[in-house]
């Protein structure tokens, strides 16, 4: 039976596979493949033991995560301050989270989308926890920055899903100089959460950074895209799986600030890509580079459930991520719309 890496998910050789890793996946990761992959704590003393470095690192009061460092000894240490890596076991009303950000973050990545360097690393019960390489910092601790768009909105945690994914756009417009890279880069990584699912793409999981050697104001680039989820994978099964919903109203009605529906999405009942391609010709995004990403995801879709097949979730998890990919993409491909 073919292993599969923790990081890259490629397959392994069997003298690989005895440690779970390829070399050159854990230099990718970690700079150097001799940092131990295997936490020398267990989930419970992550949770017990280890609070005093996890405070104020909650995400909505669901999932803890922990800062960690690379010891003398090579090993992956809590600390408060300096961090690397961020680390994030799997909460107990969300089983398997873990392995399926990391799936969901390896496909993010083979469709093109710059994404965060992450894998799966062992506590020392045996449970996987996702661990992802910060961002924002450059390799001498400099830091890099970035706001996400709640502050750059100037808004309170609250309000990170009033807004529309127009309105984000033409926000990040402002901020980016114009720059049509930025913003086409945003409206692709809106399209993904489309595909697999990922209906928590709020304000707070878009960030921008500014580049050290840029001295004015304008934002240079969306940071890699973090916080990739198949949401919709976390159905039991015991309700049916629709053509969804996104965490924001994709387009703005500048009648009365709320989210407008477009004709196509009107006669189908769900967003297709004429609502994506519309989203794009308001940012002043031509429809052609629109069109040519969900080709791009049409071609890769044999490899898109590769991915999911060799990733680490459990299999009815694989098969309902599977699915929602294969039924998002049939809905991506609608183009125009049909009398």
């Amino acid at each position: 039976m073919t292993s599969y890496c923790k990081i890259s998910l490629k397959p392994l050789t069997a003298r690989e596979a005895k440690a779970g890793y390829k070399a050159a996946a854990l230099r990718n990761l970690f700079g150097s493949n001799r940092v131990s992959p295997n936490l020398p704590f267990s989930r419970s003393e992550f949770f017990q033991s280890s609070r005093q470095y996890s405070q104020g690192m909650s995400i909505s009061g669901v999932q803890q995560k922990l800062s960690l460092k690379v010891n003398e000894q090579r090993q992956l240490v809590p600390t408060s301050s300096g961090g690397e890596y961020i680390l994030k076991p799997s909460p107990e009303a969300y089983p398997n989270a873990a392995e399926n950000e990391h799936a969901a973050m390896r496909i993010s990545e083979l469709v093109g989308i710059e994404t965060a360097k992450c894998g799966l690393v062992d506590f020392a019960d045996g449970e996987l926890a996702y661990i992802t390489r910060r961002f924002d910092r450059l390799s001498r601790g400099e830091k890099i920055h970035q706001e996400d768009l709640l502050q750059c909105f100037n808004m309170p945690s609250e309000g990170k899903y009033s807004k529309t994914y127009e309105e984000a756009g033409k926000l990040i417009q402002q901020v980016a100089g114009g720059k049509q890279a930025v913003v086409l880069d945003f409206v692709r990584r809106v399209i993904f959460a489309y595909l697999i699912g990922n209906d928590d793409l709020h304000l707070k999981n878009f960030s921008v950074q500014r580049l050290p050697e840029n001295t004015g104001r304008d934002y240079d680039r969306l940071t890699p895209n973090y916080d990739c989820l198949f949401c919709d994978a976390f159905n039991d099964g015991s309700t049916e799986q629709g053509l969804g919903q996104l965490a924001l109203g994709l387009l703005l009605d500048p009648k009365d600030d709320d989210e407008q529906f477009s004709d196509a999405h009107r006669h189908y009942g769900y967003y297709t890509g004429i609502d994506f391609i519309e989203l794009g010709c308001r940012l002043g995004i031509p429809e052609k580079p629109i069109q040519k990403f969900i080709d791009q995801l049409h071609h890769k879709q044999g490899d898109m459930i590769e991915l999911i097949q060799h990733s680490f979730m459990p299999e009815a998890m694989k098969e309902r991520a599977s699915a929602l990919l294969e039924n998002r993409l049939r809905a991506l491909g609608i183009i125009a719309l049909k009398s």
